[in-house]
């Protein structure tokens, strides 16, 4: 049955975005704007020492030079700047330490309000470290090359903000690609090194002056100009089959599918599910009508085992209770914001469990999707509404299920580690994998790239054991093997889970934060 899809293209700001590659593109707001006129220093904000001149169109550093740091000299931007592209050229002496600021929030302390892109002579050195060589984000990030050109000569820089991700080319070659969402704890760098920063740099303005440094060092600057960016945008795209997710940068995040492929080798009689399912670095993670399970499709939520007046399997397989003549129909299909912490972008799907032309469950779901830590974390929100008393039998198997590729070498990882029960049989429920806040399967391709996903169970769902089962790639949190579940006419069953799909290995620690937050009341 092709359903009716409410089609909409909307645009909406995501909120603790991490911009995925490319985001560099010039989609901007306004043109360039000059924030040198050539003339004098109309726009920005000098110290009180005035060591700040205009000499033959260049701006130059006047003073005794003692290479101090004359924090209450630093030239400032006058206007504040969030996400930009903002280019430049300097030139340095023998002897040089300078830097370019952003978003700085706080003029009366910017050594530890905003980034630092060093300025210095590093010509020549094969070091390559985060205090001295130019281009470096200081004291957090080292350049990938050492690009400056020799004293005396002008160099070129070009710096992209954009949500936390920090991009800076020196002389062509790109030297800096970093995410402020992965320094997520005070004096600590990602690597575990130190920094000086007494505060996250996940948690630094995203909005702030661009400052010029007065290091008591000889430093000239021209050709400054700036490019405002448009917010880190994300939108719905419909497509025939259903409405697809794409982030800034294009790619696809996933599709909710609502309309049955033709010719599909699919043998369930429902689609309403997610798929394509993509990780930040675009691979597939999920697959679709597999040849050994055909009645599988991405991630869903169906099952095979409901009693009633008119017994029926949504999910497909066709043991336990009657497939002919039951489906999830989907009715709408909509965009919205999503209620919680995070206003993102979601969906809204409106379906109808019909078994035999009489409507058994009325299905509203939302999911909610953002990109945060180098992940996309993506919500599920099910609301049921049983139009009469039904029962959910007990089954090993069945409920949310992510149906996941096996084209490779596959490990099941818990909160605990590494994952070495026996395999669950689908007959027997006592044998599936204990509760647990999440479980991850990550699959090392035969490509050669790792990726993987972990369902997240809130704990406000009904009692469930896992029925993982790495031979077929499953991760199905199941709320029917400890037990039957009574469904009763007119009271809704609400079940949330969360996906997370990510590019390597297993992130632990990330996850165990993710769940936390997740489920927390």
């Amino acid at each position: 049955m092709r359903c009716q899809i409410l089609f909409a293209l909307v645009t909406i700001v995501l909120a603790t975005v991490a911009a995925p590659p490319g985001i560099a593109a010039e989609t901007a707001s306004s043109d360039w704007q000059s924030l040198f006129n050539g003339r004098d220093l109309e726009g920005w904000i000098s110290g009180p020492d005035k060591s700040w001149v205009v000499e033959d169109g260049v701006i130059a550093l006047r003073r005794e030079f003692d290479g101090r740091e004359h924090n209450a000299d630093y030239l400032w931007t006058k206007e504040t700047y969030g996400d930009f592209v903002l280019e430049l050229e300097f030139k340095i002496p023998e002897q040089a330490n300078s830097g370019v600021f952003l978003r700085t929030s706080d003029l009366a302390d910017p050594v530890y309000t905003g980034l630092e892109v060093q300025v210095s002579n590093s010509y020549g050195r094969e070091n390559l470290n985060r205090g001295g060589t130019a281009g470096a984000i200081y004291d957090c990030q080292a350049p990938a090359k050492n690009a400056v050109k020799p004293p005396g000569e002008w160099n070129r820089m070009r710096v992209t903000c954009q949500g936390p991700r920090i991009q800076v080319e020196l002389n062509g070659d790109g030297v800096i690609d970093m995410d402020l969402d992965r320094w997520t704890q005070p004096k600590l760098n990602p690597d575990g090194s130190p920094n000086k920063f007494p505060r996250a740099l996940k948690d630094f303005a995203r909005q702030g002056h661009i400052g010029l440094q007065d290091h008591g060092r000889a430093v000239w600057y021209r050709n400054i100009r700036i490019k405002r960016l448009e917010a880190a945008a994300w939108a719905f795209v419909p497509d025939e089959y259903g409405l697809v997710l794409k982030t800034p940068a294009g790619q696809t995040m996933f599709r909710y599918m609502a309309v049955r492929p033709e010719g599909t080798p699919l043998t369930a009689n429902s689609v309403c599910c997610l798929y394509p399912v993509k990780t930040p670095g675009g691979q597939d993670v999920v697959e679709f009508a597999p040849v050994d399970h055909p009645h599988h499709r991405g991630v869903f939520l169906a099952w095979h085992a409901i009693e009633g007046e008119i017994p029926a399997d949504f999910w497909g397989w066709g043991e336990f209770a009657p497939t002919k003549d039951r489906v999830i129909v989907n009715r709408s299909l909509k965009p919205v914001v999503a209620e919680g912490p995070h206003q993102v972008l979601a969906l809204e799907a409106r379906n109808d469990w019909v078994a035999q032309g009489t409507t058994l469950i009325e299905e509203t779901t939302t999911i909610s999707a953002r990109q945060t830590h180098g992940v996309n974390v993506i919500d599920f929100d099910f609301r049921l509404l049983p139009k009469s008393d039904l029962t959910l039998l007990q089954t090993a198997f069945s409920g949310f299920c992510v149906k996941s590729r096996k084209d490779g070498k596959a490990v099941y990882t818990s909160p605990e580690g590494r994952v070495t029960l026996p395999a669950p049989h689908h007959l027997k429920p006592e044998t599936d994998w204990p509760a647990a806040a999440w479980y991850d399967y990550t699959i090392a391709l035969d490509s050669g790239q790792t990726i993987g996903a972990a369902v997240v169970d809130h704990p406000d769902n009904p009692p469930s054991t896992w029925h993982n089962l790495e031979p077929i790639a499953m991760i199905n949190p199941c709320i029917v093997a400890p037990g039957p579940v009574t469904l009763k006419a007119g009271q809704p069953l609400r079940l949330r889970y969360r996906l997370v799909t990510h590019d390597g290995p297993a992130p632990v620690e990330l996850l165990n934060e993710l769940a936390d937050e997740f489920r927390k009341p």
